[in-house]
């Protein structure tokens, strides 16, 4: 259960920092620079303010999952840079491929018994995460407003349902410190749709959640499957399939609706999967504690059991 700190910290904190800082870098910054960095940063200086007050990870990393806040800021650099006018598509992707295998480096652990081996991880992570990172980009060039802030806000929220079914709450409270971030710039786009932009954002969203549903997987010894894992980061993606056809057509509310519901289905098939697999692992474990008590069951209990 969430305390008052975890609620105020965690939550609050992120969405009036990513805020002030949007705000703060599209006054200040030049104004083709301000609209590739004022959303990458917000993300990144709202996920680290819910980071440190919360005290989720020492910022001397110990492990490879403390790399993750360091990963984060080389994307908050790194995506707007790939977003700058000029840069061809296929640079961009070349760039988001180098410096995911430069992310993956560090958040995938060493360890000697990690099936599939490290090299496996880190190189699965890096193409993921620039794919991944290469369709959030072009998605946000072409869809304006609140619709993919709050998508990848719902996205956010969902890893961090995945990561706490997982056995982590120290993970999902990761997972929620971006969330929150992503909320503060979903009411911002709801406000000031035209003037509220992810461009340069893709690549730090990209990192931020695949990264911390890494890092939970090969924590984790629960029955979460890899699905779960998959399946989130890409559910924005889906949003493509209302930039032409039917879903292109709906307007207003109900075109808001639409256009969310396919994001939404995914993100529910892969929380759904996790939730049975916890039930199912649940039962199993039960079935196990009830097993001693039938081996040693009466003459009279066996016969019934038999």
């Amino acid at each position: 259960m969430f305390s008052i700190q975890d609620i105020l910290y965690g939550g609050c904190l992120p969405a009036v920092v990513a805020v002030l800082s949007f705000v703060t870098a599209s006054r200040v910054l030049p104004e083709r620079v301000g609209s590739r960095y004022a959303s990458a940063a917000a993300l990144t200086l709202g996920f680290l303010a819910g980071y440190a007050m919360l005290a989720l990870g020492p910022w001397a990393a110990e492990s490879h999952w403390h790399w993750l806040p360091y990963a984060l800021l080389i994307a908050s650099v790194a995506g707007p840079i790939a977003a700058a006018e000029g840069v061809h598509a296929v640079e961009r992707w070349l760039m988001f491929a180098l410096m995911g295998g430069v992310v993956a480096w560090f958040l995938v652990p060493d360890w000697d018994d990690l099936q599939p081996s490290w090299a496996v991880h880190a190189s699965v992570l890096a193409i993921y995460i620039a794919c991944l990172a290469g369709g959030l980009e072009s998605l946000a060039r072409r869809i304006p407003g609140p619709l993919l802030p709050a998508t990848l806000w719902m996205t956010l929220s969902a890893a961090a349902v995945a990561l706490a079914l997982s056995g982590s709450l120290r993970f999902a409270q990761i997972a929620l410190a971006g969330a929150a971030a992503m909320f503060g710039l979903t009411l911002l786009a709801w406000f000031r749709p035209t003037k509220t932009s992810l461009v340069g954002c893709g690549f730090a969203v990209a990192v931020l959640t695949a990264g911390a549903l890494l890092i939970g997987r090969v924590n984790s010894f629960s029955e979460v499957p890899l699905a779960t894992y998959l399946l989130i980061p890409l559910a924005p993606l889906a949003l493509f399939a209302s930039l032409a056809g039917p879903l292109s057509r709906s307007e207003g509310f109900k075109g808001v609706v639409v256009r969310l519901a396919l994001p939404i289905l995914l993100l529910g098939i892969a929380v759904g999967l996790a939730i049975a697999a916890e039930a199912g692992s649940e039962e199993m474990d039960y079935s196990m504690r009830q097993l001693p008590q039938r081996l040693n069951a009466s003459p009279i209990q066996l016969d019934a059991l038999l």
